[in-house]
């Protein structure tokens, strides 16, 4: 009898994380229910939690595209958040620091900044600011020798941004060579076009 019981309750727990992998469907479950009652406060909260979940998913699988920091530098933590309050998309970001200087990573996703990226770079070249190859792709690298800071900006179709913003940096050449730590293929298969 011990046994069955101990194989049960094994059973049991490693069942449990496989149906707390997946809580989307039960939150959209719990939602058509709320709004069918008429409850529609509990349902767009059920509909917020499984947007929440699925984002948290997507950033996860984003962050592994994200440039490694350069040699030397220190990384923080990844973080993905709703940019729902700005138009909507989200975005996934990373720091990376070494000394003073620092590097602020993105990768913004169907949002608004996409198509005002994608304007900004048709104005290229601009004071400051050039062409580059990332890849086979094309970006804009703007650089202020003065300030020692700059930018990447990199547009993948109609639906991508990636940028990189850097301050108190020896030269531009960091920005360049972090951008070629882009995993563009990794991106373009989790978020096709």
């Amino acid at each position: 009898m011990r046994r069955v019981a101990l194989s049960l309750c094994i059973a049991a727990l490693l069942a449990a994380p496989a149906r707390a992998a997946d809580v989307v469907p039960t939150h959209l479950d719990a939602a058509r229910a709320a709004h069918a009652k008429g409850d529609l406060a509990r349902a767009a909260m059920e509909l917020e939690a499984a947007l929440a979940e699925l984002q948290a998913r997507l950033g996860r699988q984003l962050a592994e595209f994200l440039p490694p920091p350069p040699s030397g530098w220190q990384a923080e933590p990844v973080e993905t958040q709703s940019l729902a309050g700005s138009g909507g998309g989200m975005a996934v970001t990373r720091a990376y620091g070494r000394d003073d200087g620092t590097l602020n990573i993105s990768l913004i996703i169907d949002s608004p900044a996409v198509s005002a990226a994608i304007a900004q770079l048709a104005a290229f070249p601009q004071p400051n600011g050039r062409k580059v190859k990332v890849g086979n792709e094309e970006a804009g690298l703007r650089w202020d020798p003065q300030g020692r800071n700059g930018e990447v900006l990199m547009v993948l179709g109609p639906r991508v941004l990636l940028q990189i913003e850097g301050d108190n940096l020896a030269s531009s050449d960091v920005l360049s060579e972090v951008a070629k730590g882009w995993n563009l293929a990794g991106i373009r298969k989790v978020l096709p076009q």
